[in-house]
């Protein structure tokens, strides 16, 4: 494809995202819908682009976007309602997890005669929901702040789980030996470790942030720090993307520490938090970085035989079915039941098993290529589906008979 043409249409996807987000208030379409189909048409349909033509740039891209994604989410979240959402979502998160990957792991045992551990692999990829793809559309869809805050943890803590435990058994896997206690252990530590340095680093860097303001065109600073920090996370062998949302969190709160009587007493420099114009600048690159995004992942999508994705499809209707008795469960009476009934659909995949299901295929391992199409299958079906939903609740926010109100 033509250079000249590839600027033009990256151009273009601007202008249309912007056009689908004034196109939401009016048909709750998302734009994660729009921009994924795009990405679908010019690629696999029309085969005008390929996943080749990204090379190595593309793993850079979609970790770069998920880096800023989380950084920008975490800053937005307020401590006094992350410390309501906190334990509901924790528990809402390993509750789906672990009813969402056995689930999987069965179906793809029995219907596609995948070897148990490569099903169980499959179902740990594909047991959360993706940070990438929840956090752009819960904030489009302007949900409360214990709503909002719920879904985003899920989203990272969810992601956690995926890349530790589906990592754990693919080396396991590979090994020829799978141990319970490793993956635990190996679990535990990379989230404390993890949100230990983002914390942090948060703290240091809110002590010199008014410093770093003083030099010129510095406002991309803070967000090459966050890039810097991430690596070295991810070289210590801990999950870079919990250190972020833990770094954003706490920067994004620095102002209300800074208030606290005991955060005086113990600390004599002067913090600062993000001020406006840094809060707008990176939203705005979040807004660019999602819409390439959305279009790199449609591009991405590899279909497969039909039996594939008639899987991939049920597996995705079965874990939003699932996941309704969690949110009544766990939710309680402080979140309204049209916010619940789009909690429940609020499913979909994205990076995290997109990556992951290429190792199996890479290291030579058994029905390697049946775990790729799926997890693909799923990934395309999950956003699809929940999308979908999520047009039909905003318009009809009792549709769900089974969200009922206490």
């Amino acid at each position: 494809m033509s250079i000249y043409l590839t600027i033009i249409i990256l151009g273009l996807l601007i202008f249309l995202s912007h056009v689908f987000n004034e196109l939401f208030e009016k048909t709750k379409i998302p734009n994660v819908l729009l921009l994924l189909l795009i990405g679908i048409i010019i690629g696999p349909v029309s085969g005008i682009v390929t996943k080749d033509f990204f090379g190595k740039l593309g793993n850079v891209f979609t970790t770069i976007t998920l880096i800023v994604i989380l950084f920008e989410s975490g800053s937005g979240l307020n401590f006094k309602e992350l410390k309501k959402a906190i334990g509901s979502a924790a528990l809402f998160t390993i509750l789906n997890f672990i009813l969402s990957a056995l689930l999987t792991s069965a179906i793809v045992h029995y219907l596609l005669k995948v070897n148990i551990m490569s099903a169980v692999f499959l179902g740990a990829i594909v047991g959360g929901t993706s940070s990438a793809v929840v956090i752009p559309m819960v904030q489009q869809l302007k949900m409360s702040e214990k709503c909002s805050s719920i879904l985003i943890l899920e989203s990272a803590l969810s992601d956690i789980l995926c890349l530790i435990i589906g990592l754990a058994l693919l080396d396991g896997i590979t090994q020829g030996v799978v141990s319970l206690t490793m993956i635990l252990t190996k679990l535990w530590k990379t989230v404390i470790f993890a949100i230990s340095l983002g914390l942090v680093s948060g703290f240091l860097w809110s002590l010199i942030i008014n410093k770093i303001r003083s030099v010129k065109n510095s406002m991309f600073t803070t967000l090459a720090f966050v890039f810097v920090l991430y690596g070295i996370v991810e070289l210590l062998g801990l999950i870079g993307g919990i250190a972020v949302l833990s770094f954003g969190i706490l920067l994004g709160n620095a102002e209300s520490l800074r208030k606290l009587s005991t955060f005086q007493k113990v600390v004599a420099f002067q913090n600062s938090g993000l001020n406006s114009n840094e809060r707008d600048f990176f939203a705005e690159i979040v807004f660019i970085m999602q819409t390439y995004f959305f279009v790199y992942v449609g591009i991405s999508i590899q279909f497969a035989s039909p039996a594939v994705y008639a899987t991939g499809c049920l597996i995705v209707m079965l874990i939003i079915a699932i996941r309704i008795p969690g949110i009544v469960l766990l939710t309680g009476k402080s979140i309204s039941k049209p916010e619940r009934t789009i909690m429940s659909v609020m499913t979909p995949k994205g990076l995290v098993p997109a990556v992951l299901a290429s190792l199996p295929l890479q290291r030579g391992l058994a029905h390697g290529e049946i775990i790729l199409d799926l997890a693909y299958s799923i990934v395309l079906f999950s956003i699809v589906i929940c999308s979908l939903l999520v047009i039909v609740l905003s318009l009809k926010p009792n549709l769900l008979t089974a969200m009922k109100s206490d």
